[in-house]
């Protein structure tokens, strides 16, 4: 047993902080998961970021942390954990926020971050809202097999977990957006159209911020009118058709496009399935595509 002869009552202590718990409990789980001080799979102790900021829309906001523990598998960044205070909130919380802005900043790039305040454990996915693992530290034992399955150096850093891009409406929402959060992307590009029920639509598009995301566009009659106007003849032909009629979505082969500009407000609602969370935006604009990047080159 990981912590046969701890006595978790010293977490009331008010002398039992921070230190105490990277100290007397995270040590034990990291000798236990197997991770060395040198080699392809290893666990760097506090390194800090040369460029500490990441991009909150077109502002950059500050890393003001440095995580306790980053472990590599196969020589690159896998999961970041971060002790707290027992006093400590682990989700939902600032601390989270901070992790996942380390997690997900390009000089690391981690798939997986954790909390642990002594008294609990939390595990996320920087492709989900809630953690994907969460127990009582004194319970460990019981939530070791699937800690273990997760975390262990020898998993290479390819999880069947994470296979997808993240979204980027709760990458933002990590970062402390908030619900109206305005966002104008000028060069959406998809392949496909869904309507989801009378007056809804929906589509997808990748974008590249601190690495690539999903972005989710939900809009309505009066967007989708927009989009025919600024669209080819031929594609909102297809798209006005296509439609009407089952399985109400037209999807583009042969690597063509739907190539228009949106300005989106963040939404509220998270959504949840098996594999991972996101968080919509609300389409209240769309415009003609201007691929600045393509026009600068």
């Amino acid at each position: 047993m990981i912590f046969k002869n701890f006595d978790f009552g010293v977490l009331n202590d008010p002398e039992f902080k921070e230190d105490s718990v990277r100290e007397e409990l995270l040590l034990p789980i990291v000798k236990a998961l197997g991770y060395q001080v040198s080699g392809d799979s290893r666990v760097v102790r506090s390194r800090s970021l040369v460029h500490p900021y990441v991009a909150l829309g077109s502002q950059q906001r500050k890393v003001s942390i440095v995580p306790d523990y980053l472990f590599l598998s196969d020589g690159r960044p896998y999961w970041v954990l971060d002790a707290k205070s027992p006093t400590e909130e682990i989700t939902k919380s600032k601390h989270v926020e901070q992790a996942y802005s380390y997690a997900i900043h390009p000089e690391v790039q981690a798939e997986l971050y954790a909390l642990c305040n002594g008294k609990e454990f939390a595990l996320y996915s920087v492709k989900q809202f809630d953690p994907i693992l969460r127990f009582k530290l004194e319970l460990i034992e019981t939530y070791w097999e699937s800690t273990y399955r997760i975390l262990n150096p020898d998993i290479k850093a390819h999880p069947d977990l994470i296979n997808f891009h993240p979204d980027y409406g709760l990458h933002l929402r990590m970062l402390g957006a908030k619900e109206g959060f305005s966002c104008i992307v000028s060069a959406v590009n998809t392949n496909h159209m869904i309507k989801v029920e009378d007056g809804l639509y929906t589509t997808n598009t990748i974008i590249a911020a601190e690495g690539k995301y999903l972005m989710s566009l939900d809009f309505g009659e009066k967007e989708f009118s927009q989009l025919l106007k600024v669209l080819p003849e031929y594609q909102a032909l297809l798209l006005s058709t296509g439609l009407k009629r089952q399985p109400y979505r037209v999807h583009l082969d042969n690597g063509e496009e739907f190539s228009f500009g949106v300005a989106t407000e963040l939404t509220n609602d998270i959504y949840h399935n098996p594999q991972e969370s996101y968080l919509p935006f609300k389409v209240v604009e769309i415009f003609p595509y201007s691929d600045f990047t393509n026009e600068q080159k």
